[in-house]
């Protein structure tokens, strides 16, 4: 592809330095030059540019102004790498954040550099117009979703502890319909607006509150008179105020009904089969956009935690990586809400340690269930084995929903009890059960039944869809899986889960490869995130003094790296500018073809898997992912593989 670029530089030196670099570069393009800015601009405005180097003092206007002076001027949306004096890197962060694509100091980059620099530009810069486009696209209801959630309003308040009288900011009136001021509100007046099956909810959560003084959120409907019913998002905690020596529950009210109605009309019109395949498209990069920088916080967690902290930080530590675990199949669900629509959810088979998947949960929902003085009770099955080849996330997806969905409907000091045992093990096969069984507040064997066909759920009542999604997810992951899903309950007397899924059974002298490196082990790790590589070197240097890590930004750097030296084993990000994870492993197996190289992914699709399999790479992992699954599968590969030949 052919670019035109645009020099706009008041000394011609330097402008024909920049086009003798461009040459050597060998980028395919036409070769513009300005002295001006006014004269940028008419070029702009004659041809068809499609990227601009701007020096910053120009005759005509200087300093950051004439970034600003050429954003607001310019016939169209045009990419600007910044050009400024020598060792001014400040004020080039500054033309970043003012709206420049990078930025490059004379004197200090050569044709290589600005090679690359134009490069990232011009693929940031069609990214960034691919989403354009596919944001037009967008369905009406789609559009009016997005538009309601920015423009909702939020208020807040707070209550004094000792009166139970309440302050209302301006916006809190307007959501109860009244006008700032109108009347005094206390405590009680509130909860007599709180819709009355929401009301003890409500009211527990500020008792609660006020007692153990954690941060609440929750969600119910509000009603004023005959007005229609809201929905409000309520977040609120204990505070003191220093000034005025009083005890305060202070929070911020938001008005979601216009979310949660046009959540409903999402459920309730099956889109097109045009904009379903858009929607999927949107949701994969969605999907790689939250997994990629979650997968650093997972590592840095891990980091944090194998240093030297205090018991407090410890505690903080330990709370922040199950708040992780938890966000992170919150996503799952979310990313995996189109199983309700289509069926395109697939299965991946990964090998697990099942008691790590039970002990994940655990953890997690103990925390949950503490919160109510539920008691947790846990039995898992001495036969289970050890290890077994699945989709773990996917177990964890299902699991999860019915546990959720035990905390949720099992009033304050219940019982939920959680067993997992292997029904059947023979031939290499084992049949792993999962009960979860509850003591809350059940429902009818028909509506238990129309909850569970997900076909029939886009027709239930708004409260059994509430009750219903989570529970259809886990119902149509375990069919994707060919399990087995019952439920039995009854009104006021609980609800058992049972679900039944086949695993095979994994090599057990395989897997126990695993351990620490007993000689020096050299990583070559290729990925293009930046806190991705600090993180993840961090936890590869920290597993033990045998290990060194090496970085490459992209494929490119990481085949040259390769060429240039010898490693024990390559983790191979796979979505990155100049070359991809797929190119540059598929380089590398034309030179070697026993290198253990490791798929680093936020995509999760089967064909994702397939095409890391296909270009010679040993296995995958999806981020964000278990820094000790990214360890055991190191020393399997390590020290499975063959010796290497002809790699001096």
């Amino acid at each position: 592809m052919r670019i035109n670029i645009l020099v706009i530089d008041d000394l011609e030196e330097d402008a024909k330095l920049v086009k003798v670099f461009l040459k050597q570069a060998s980028l395919r393009h036409e070769f513009f030059y300005a002295e001006t800015l006014y004269e940028g601009i008419e070029l702009c405005e004659e041809k068809e540019i499609d990227l601009v180097l701007l020096d910053l003092s120009l005759p005509d206007s200087r300093g950051l102004r004439t970034l600003e002076s050429f954003l607001d001027r310019s016939p169209r949306d045009i990419p600007v790498i910044v050009m400024t004096g020598t060792s001014d890197e400040m004020v080039g962060e500054m033309a970043v954040r003012a709206g420049a694509q990078d930025y490059l100091v004379k004197g200090e980059f050569d044709y290589k550099l600005l090679s690359r620099v134009i490069r990232h530009t011009m693929a940031r810069y069609r990214i960034y117009q691919q989403l354009e486009s596919a944001n037009k696209q967008l369905s009406a209801i789609e559009t009016r979703f997005r538009w309601i959630n920015q423009m909702t309003g939020s208020g807040h308040w707070e209550i004094d502890i000792v009166t139970n009288e309440m302050n209302w900011s301006d916006e809190v009136y307007k959501i109860f319909g009244f006008e700032p001021g109108r009347i005094k509100p206390s405590v009680t007046d509130y909860l007599n607006y709180v819709y009355a099956e929401d009301r003890e909810m409500v009211q527990n959560a500020f008792s609660d509150a006020t007692k153990d003084g954690e941060l609440r959120k929750i969600e119910y409907r509000i009603r004023v008179g005959t007005a229609p019913i809201k929905y409000v998002e309520n977040h609120f905690q204990v505070s003191f105020d220093s000034a005025s020596q009083q005890m305060l529950l202070v929070g911020a009210l938001h008005d979601i009904t216009e979310r949660k109605r046009s959540e409903e009309l999402l459920v309730q019109h099956k889109l097109s089969e045009g904009t379903s395949r858009m929607k999927e498209e949107i949701l994969e990069d969605m999907s790689f956009h939250i997994r990629t920088p979650l997968s650093s916080i997972v590592n840095l967690s891990y980091t944090l935690g194998g240093s030297s902290l205090d018991e407090e930080q410890a505690e903080s530590i330990k709370a922040l990586q199950q708040s992780v675990s938890d966000l992170s199949l919150a996503v799952n669900n979310m990313l995996n809400f189109s199983v309700l629509l289509s069926d395109k959810i697939t299965v991946d088979e990964e090998q697990f340690t099942i008691a790590n998947t039970i002990q994940g949960l655990v953890k997690m929902f103990r925390i949950k269930a503490n919160r109510k003085s539920i008691t947790l009770d846990v039995e898992a099955d001495e036969n289970l084995p050890k290890y077994l080849v699945g989709d773990e996330t996917k177990v964890n997806q299902i699991v999860y929903n019915l546990l959720d969905n035990a905390v949720k409907y099992t009033e304050h000091g219940g019982r939920i009890e959680f067993e997992v045992k292997a029904e059947k093990i023979e031939m290499g096969k084992a049949t792993v059960s999962f009960r979860i069984e509850d003591n809350g507040i059940g429902m009818s064997k028909e509506k238990m039944e129309e909850i569970l066909d997900t076909d029939r759920l886009l027709n239930l009542t708004e409260e059994d869809k509430k009750k219903g999604l989570g529970l259809a997810i886990a119902t149509r992951l375990t069919q994707k899986m060919n399990g087995d899903l019952k439920a039995v309950s009854e009104e006021g007397d609980g609800t058992t889960f049972t679900v039944d899924i086949d695993f095979s059974i994994a090599d057990v002298a395989a897997q126990e490869i695993g351990g620490d490196p007993i000689r020096p082990m050299k990583i070559l790790f290729v990925e293009d995130h930046f806190l991705n590589q600090i993180a993840t070197k961090r936890v590869l240097t920290m597993w033990s003094d045998f290990v060194s890590v090496e970085i490459a930004d992209n494929g490119k750097v990481g085949f040259e790296k390769f060429e240039a030296n010898d490693y024990d084993v390559i983790l191979m990000d796979l979505q990155m500018p100049v070359m991809n994870g797929f190119e540059a492993a598929a380089r590398i197996r034309t030179v070697d073809a026993d290198i253990p190289i490791i798929a680093l992914s936020a995509n999760t699709s089967k064909t994702e898997g397939d095409k890391v399999l296909a270009v010679g790479m040993n296995d995958y992992l999806a981020k964000p992912y278990n820094p000790e699954d990214l360890k055991g599968k190191i020393m399997t590969l390590v020290y499975k593989k063959k010796p290497r030949e002809g790699r001096e």
